[in-house]
């Protein structure tokens, strides 16, 4: 690539981003401030029985409003990312912004890619092993063709 171009490239990389302005958030910023910070409102809103809201702005930055002004914010954290040439398993506690004791504060994703598929959700081995015989197990390959029996030998069979 040429200079001009790959800089090009680099400042459209850098200014896509959603959340370019989340980590200027902080606590009793006003809804004003929030959206003129983020440069946007949320892309959706999740109201709570206390009368405060959450507010994402993708699936892995929100804040969490509480009488018109901003009381908290969270990220998606990455506890794991492991790749080999054979998969990858990324462990992640997903962003949630609710009042203590809301449903959903233990988010958790992980993800395991293999040749066999992408598995999403919590992983459990056993549970991935299994889905992986079942997947091999459905692409019946035809046993190999049998050759005529010699004329000095014979064909037996196991005993009961």
């Amino acid at each position: 690539m040429r200079p001009s171009l790959m800089t090009a490239v680099l400042a459209l990389a850098a200014t896509g981003c959603a959340t370019s302005g989340f980590e200027k958030l902080y606590p009793g910023m006003t809804p004003a401030q929030v959206a003129s910070t983020m440069g946007k409102g949320p892309a959706h809103a999740q109201e709570f029985q206390d009368g405060s809201s959450a507010w994402y702005f993708d699936e892995d930055h929100c804040v969490l409003m509480r009488d018109n002004v901003l009381v908290a914010k969270s990220t998606t954290q990455t506890r794991t990312a492991v790749h080999t040439p054979v998969g990858s398993l990324k462990d992640q506690d997903k962003a949630f912004c609710g009042p203590p004791g809301a449903e959903g504060n233990a988010n958790r994703e992980q993800t395991l890619q293999t040749p066999f598929g992408t598995f999403k959700g919590t992983v459990d081995p056993a549970a991935v092993t299994e889905q992986v015989k079942n997947s091999v197990r459905s692409q019946k390959v035809a046993p190999p063709a049998q050759n005529a029996p010699d004329a000095g030998a014979q064909a037996t069979q196991p005993a009961p």
